[in-house]
């Protein structure tokens, strides 16, 4: 059992707060957007030895990760966590599956496109199915909102291209004409796109204006909003603001389409290959295979690369992914459908956790005392430690609520 040392990650769209409060230090005045908990070799965490946990496992894989991981995944931790912490959206995007992982990574390979050049789009082999788990009331937008949903919201824009996509939208297969639209909101450049989002922006502001104005009268009735209204006033204020930050990025259009998800602390969503999605504020601790594979769509300066893009992306209408979990004896277990990784949450004292396997935990508020069959540790918020596959069953005391990462059976 090992506490472990995290590297933070200061991407622009990073809150200044979050991370520093969840540690208990003081702010850089600086974003900070991710803390990573792993053995990703972009920034794998450190042992109190100085030596990283990804050497560490290579040096002696059975004991650290065991035979049943091993058999699977080889000498690696498959999965990833991180406490993520927004302040403003993250890019638009989409990862791909494991099959096409292989093959676009072999591709980039063979034409020679070098690991981290701005326009190589795979990194690794690997799939990168992700869930995010809510600490504070958390946003995003994930996943193709039902078409003809869609369709009612862009007609209240009172704007001709608008009521031109919903016209198309309601024309045909879901799949087929959502596939076409996005192709050609992707597409769209130059001036045609910097005078289209700057009569959008207009058109959203009048739109959520008009929203709020009829959330009043309908409060004095006594009466409920619609949802598409409530929805529609939502999704114009997040175009506004979007086209004010990406004032030339096509991706814009596209988030029109989107479920706008909220989380409220202590729900969950998970997002599968294909889906695609963009967080855009709260803080919350995010779980994901062990992969770098990330395929954007917009709200970036960062290259997209459309045409695979198109190749990966699920179009077929989903509802908003939140993931609920199962619960037994006070633990929340966050299960979906992939075998690199499950959460476990929960207040201490905890037992029945997974007792083979690597596991990382993360202390979410308050102090916790671990114990396994080879030794004991204690941890206060922020902190997280490796559990061995060698340190067999592991309990939890204490005053304090934690995250188990595990490897699923």
């Amino acid at each position: 059992m090992f506490l472990l040392t995290n590297a933070i990650r200061d991407y622009a769209w990073g809150s200044r707060n979050h991370i520093p409060r969840f540690l208990e230090v003081p702010p850089t005045g600086a974003p900070q957007a991710e803390l990573w908990i792993g053995a990703h070799p972009g920034d794998p965490s450190r042992l109190p030895d100085g030596r990283t946990l990804d050497e560490a496992i290579r040096e002696d894989p059975e004991r650290l990760i065991g035979p049943r991981v091993r058999t699977v995944f080889g000498d690696r931790l498959p999965f990833l966590l991180k406490a993520l912490a927004a302040a403003e959206p993250l890019s638009l995007q989409v990862h791909p599956t494991s099959q096409r992982a292989e093959l676009g990574y072999a591709a980039e390979e063979a034409a020679g496109v070098l690991l981290g050049a701005p326009k190589r789009s795979y990194q690794d082999r690997f799939h990168k199915p992700e869930m995010v788990f809510a600490l504070t009331r958390f946003e995003g937008m994930a996943g193709f909102r039902d078409v003809n949903r869609s369709a009612q919201i862009l007609r209240t824009l009172d704007l001709p291209w608008a009521d031109d996509v919903a016209a198309r939208l309601e024309s045909g297969p879901a799949f087929q004409t959502l596939r076409a639209v996005v192709t050609e909101m992707l597409a769209t450049d130059g001036l045609e796109l910097t005078r289209l989002l700057s009569d959008l922006r207009t058109a959203a502001a009048q739109a959520e204006q008009r929203g709020h104005r009829e959330d009043v009268r309908i409060r004095k009735k006594l009466r409920e909003r619609t949802s598409v209204s409530r929805e529609g006033t939502r999704v114009f204020a997040q175009t506004t603001a979007l086209v004010d930050r990406y004032p030339a990025d096509p991706g814009v259009l596209v988030t029109l389409l989107l479920n706008h998800v909220v989380l409220a602390p202590g729900e969950a969503m998970f997002l599968g290959a294909g889906v695609i999605h963009a967080y855009t504020s709260g803080f919350g601790v995010e779980i994901m295979a062990s992969s770098d594979n990330v395929l954007r769509a917009g709200l970036t300066p960062k290259h997209v690369d459309v045409e695979e893009l198109l190749q990966i992306t699920n179009f077929t209408p989903m509802p908003p992914p939140q993931w609920a979990p199962t619960t037994r004896d006070g633990l929340a277990y966050f299960e979906p459908p992939v075998t690199e990784f499950a959460l476990t949450v929960g207040d201490a004292p905890l037992a029945g956790l997974a007792t083979d396997g690597p596991r990382v935990v993360l202390v979410l508020d308050g102090s916790v005392n671990l114990s396994t069959e080879t030794g004991a540790a204690s941890a206060v918020q922020g902190e997280a430690l490796f559990i061995e596959h060698a340190d067999g069953a592991l309990t939890i005391d204490g005053n304090g609520r934690v995250a188990v990462a595990s490897v699923p059976h």
